[in-house]
């Protein structure tokens, strides 16, 4: 097989032809994908078989079938509509959360819940790209991040790559967290 990466236009960038070589070594962008060519004649790929997908039978149903099933997922949500009538008119508002960046500032020292992870706010406001409402991007102090503050192909704000993530202000508490020293647990249990 061959490894080739693509760039986000489909513009294909190189072949992986060295083995030894990370892949961060091409300095492959978000958005780039990796495409693998199998050189096998006698594989199941060749000829495109699970590439084209005209050739693969599909699994058909009619309306009536469908509607006489009961574990369908139409019949579940169905279900929670009656249960819980609000949930079809709960839409997020352009102001939801506004109430939380109150006491969110850039520069603040925070942590994000789940996982305990602290850094530093970078970003506070709306993210329209992301969705109505308030947002916070957080600079990890460790690279457990998605990001470098660059979401959706919009910069929000600057860090290095895998220290970026955009939170929901719930999930961001801010005050005194100071960077976590990693060894210091081992020395405080020797």
């Amino acid at each position: 097989m061959v490894l080739q990466l693509y760039d986000d236009n489909n513009t294909k960038i190189c072949d992986l032809v060295e083995v030894s070589r990370p892949l961060g070594f091409y300095s492959p962008l978000e958005g780039y994908r990796l495409h693998i060519v199998d050189l096998d004649p006698t594989s199941v790929t060749a000829g495109g078989w699970l590439e084209d997908t005209s050739l693969v039978e599909k699994y058909t149903i009619s309306d009536e079938a469908y509607n006489k099933r009961d574990d369908t997922f139409k019949k579940f949500k169905q279900k929670c509509l009656a249960e819980v009538p609000e949930m079809s008119s709960h839409k997020i508002t352009d102001n939801y959360m506004e109430d939380l960046v109150a006491g969110i500032h850039v520069g603040d020292r925070c942590e994000v819940n789940p996982g305990s992870k602290r850094g530093t706010v970078m970003f506070v406001g709306r993210a329209e790209l992301l969705g109505p409402g308030f947002w916070v991007g957080v600079q990890y102090d460790e690279p457990v991040g998605k990001h470098d503050g660059i979401v959706k192909g919009h910069r929000y704000f600057n860090c290095p790559p895998a220290h970026g993530s955009m939170l929901r202000p719930d999930k961001v508490k801010v005050g005194d967290f100071p960077e976590v020293d990693p060894f210091e647990a081992e020395l405080d249990e020797i």
